[in-house]
């Protein structure tokens, strides 16, 4: 039996919108991976150091991935330029941790960093060994980072990509630091909506990756850790699942948890606050 052709039209519709949301998917998924730099554990000036050095090939990808973050409205890019790039990561660094540990700039291409001690959260959050202290101890170098004086942006630093991953924490201290600093808020975005953004990113992360029972007292103990409450409020307005395009790189960040259930955690996250 022939369909009717108004029918037909929105199957097709349908069926070229579900490709494109699954190549979006796919893309976010592969943005959110890109390895852009090569990173390699060095001794420099008789310390442990990392040296990260642009790749070849990374400009095509770089600009592909600034395209993808403007088609998502996204408030991040990544630094294309290199020498950009270079001064960036160094100054974060140096702003943030330079009473302890040594960076600089090597050559047009790449820069030095001295190890901080510990282990990244997301190594924790993936062995299930990720305890309330250590994500307080986040919280509280985020906000002590988040009330650093930025040059780029004339106020209020921020990170702009500030997963589980980007935490070393030090059991020995308590103390976590934060490192690799890639990619940048964009100017036009507000210094409150810039760190609201940072504490969702790590939400995102972490809701995505833990089980129910421990959501809210991890989502709850970050929060007060933090504590500066206006940019609280800030996120608050953002703790609703988005729709489209949005909701596609969502769901990148938070490992493809099941959107149900990632509403639910938001509700639940919502009411306690």
């Amino acid at each position: 039996m022939k369909r009717h052709p108004l029918r037909l039209a929105g199957e097709l519709a349908s069926a070229r919108k579900a490709n494109v949301s699954g190549m979006i998917a796919a893309f976010g998924a592969l943005v959110d991976r890109i390895k852009v730099n090569n990173v390699s554990r060095q001794v420099w000036r008789g310390r442990p150091a990392w040296v990260k050095r642009r790749r070849w090939m990374a400009l095509p990808i770089l600009a592909s991935a600034n395209r993808f973050f403007e088609v998502i409205d996204h408030p991040v890019e990544v630094l294309r330029k290199a020498r950009d790039w270079q001064k960036w990561e160094v100054d974060c660094f140096l702003s943030l941790h330079g009473e302890s540990y040594a960076a600089e700039s090597l050559g047009s291409d790449a820069i030095v960093a001295e190890a901080v001690p510990g282990q990244s959260l997301s190594a924790q959050l993936s062995a299930g060994t990720l305890g309330l202290g250590m994500i307080a101890s986040a919280a509280r170098e985020l906000s002590r980072a988040h009330q650093q004086f930025s040059e780029f942006f004339g106020g209020p630093w921020s990170h702009g990509d500030s997963h589980t991953g980007n935490f070393i924490y030090d059991a020995e201290r308590d103390r976590a630091r934060l490192i690799d600093f890639e990619l940048r808020h964009r100017r036009a975005v507000s210094p409150e909506d810039r760190q609201a953004d940072d504490l969702l990113v790590f939400l995102q992360d972490v809701v995505g990756r833990i089980d129910r029972q421990h959501w809210i007292p991890s989502a709850e103990v970050f929060l007060r850790s933090y504590g500066r409450e206006k940019i609280i409020d800030r996120l608050r307005e953002r703790l609703r699942l988005p729709r489209g395009i949005e909701g596609l790189w969502w769901a990148v960040r938070t490992t493809y948890l099941d959107r149900g259930e990632l509403d639910r955690r938001l509700a639940e996250l919502r009411a306690t606050l």
